[in-house]
């Protein structure tokens, strides 16, 4: 679509289940069209740690393409891969992400289905929600392939810890106030 001149090169959009949507990043009764405050800060702080996550055998990206499957591939706002950025030629898939996070404000609904459902079917082993609208994480893990969803959520609140996979049993650990606004 792109190549043919129907969506603009620069446009703000993903691909989930088929559809070409808005990526939406507002806040919650704000422009659609506009990037939250609050949502830009807690992606800054989470992409503040990669300096301490990335090594030979990791990296992390913020906003970019992850193929899960033919007709879904969204851009998490954090992502864990295995190996380091260098080792990629093309864009990386649902087997390369050891955890995904995504700042959900106004997009929350979206966030908690439509991409819950294609990152359990994608397999990804662990899926994070950081929900601005009451400051918790929504820890998800044990996929299931087939029904799209994941076992029922560990919630961290803003005092508590929160800890990503980074590969194996190796996991790392932050206050989630860390990186909420």
């Amino acid at each position: 679509m792109v190549r043919m001149g129907i969506v603009p090169e620069d446009a703000t959009t993903e691909l989930l289940s088929g559809v070409l949507v808005h990526t939406d990043r507002s806040k919650l009764g704000e422009d659609p069209l506009s990037v939250g405050e609050e949502h830009t800060i807690c992606v800054e702080a989470l992409s503040d740690l990669r300096a301490k996550i990335n090594s030979p055998e990791r990296h992390v990206r913020s906003q970019q393409p992850l193929i899960c499957s033919e007709i879904h591939e969204p851009q998490p706002d954090f992502m864990v891969l295995r190996r380091a950025l260098k080792s990629y030629a093309g864009k990386p898939t649902a087997a390369d992400a050891l955890c995904l996070i995504e700042v959900a404000d106004s997009s929350y609904e979206r966030d908690a289905g439509e991409k819950l459902a294609g990152y359990a079917r994608a397999g990804i082993a662990q899926y994070i929600i950081i929900n601005l609208r009451n400051r918790t994480a929504e820890i998800y893990t044990i996929p299931d392939l087939i029904g799209g969803t994941y076992a029922p959520p560990q919630i961290i609140d803003a005092a508590g810890a929160l800890s990503i996979q980074i590969g194996g049993n190796d996991v790392f650990s932050f206050p989630l106030i860390e990186v909420l606004p």
